[in-house]
């Protein structure tokens, strides 16, 4: 999958990173608007700080927060690191998964839902449903559907947490993620997959009590460990 970075010419990896922060951008503006009930289809991309709509080449957050020194180029007032850290992320994912475009298509996805999680603590039903169909659609999961069991397996274990929780251990939208998630894994991957992503969790958590950046009640999305795990079992 990634022999490639052994053979790619510079000029050819400058332009998949190129497109790569383009293919950031829009990540960013998804994962601003869908939260907050917004269209992302139409309409001009606009500036957060003032709402005055933006130029082409200001769709690029990174360009622009080198450019302009971390400013907004409309108002010069500071621009939110969030952005051009997404369209980074969003590059080195592109060119690392390249040129598996379903794999490229399953990260963009499911790195939307970990941004949206994290900011909001809510995972939009219709990114998950898209994680769902890919799999069913991609003949990289052609071999696994008698494990299509494997994502049912893992929601019930989520879904019985968030019945003895009463929601707070667990949201259903976690469950229907596992469902989505665990169509791309075997039976015995996703059982390492859910212990993996309770580890992390679990030392994430650990880390932000003893920075007093949470207390023992403050909700923790789970959704990113799931995703960060999914990813670690997925390429190993």
């Amino acid at each position: 999958m990634f022999v490639f970075l052994n053979n790619v010419g510079m000029v050819e990896l400058t332009l998949l990173t190129l497109l790569g922060l383009v293919i950031g951008s829009f990540v960013s503006l998804i994962t601003y608007r869908i939260p907050r009930g917004l269209g992302f289809i139409s309409g001009r991309s606009f500036c957060d700080l003032c709402k005055e709509k933006l130029a082409w080449y200001d769709n690029i957050p990174l360009v622009s927060f080198l450019r302009y020194r971390g400013k907004s180029r409309c108002c010069s007032k500071k621009i939110s690191i969030r952005y051009p850290l997404i369209e980074l992320a969003t590059a080195i994912g592109f060119v690392f998964l390249y040129p598996n475009f379903v794999l490229i298509l399953l990260f963009l996805l499911t790195f939307s839902i970990l941004i949206i999680d994290v900011e909001h603590q809510i995972i939009p039903d219709e990114l998950s449903w898209l994680v769902l169909f890919l799999g069913l659609l991609s003949p990289i999961t052609y071999t696994l559907y008698p494990s299509l069991f494997a994502g049912f397996l893992s929601a019930l274990v989520l879904l019985f947490i968030h019945l003895i929780t009463k929601g707070r251990g667990m949201g259903l939208g976690d469950v229907k993620l596992a469902i989505a998630l665990g169509l791309w894994l075997t039976v015995d991957q996703s059982l390492i997959w859910l212990m993996t992503a309770f580890i992390i969790g679990g030392i994430v958590s650990v880390f932000l009590l003893l920075l007093r950046q949470a207390k023992l009640k403050t909700k923790i999305a789970f959704g990113p460990f799931l995703i960060i795990a999914f990813w670690i079992i997925l390429l190993t």
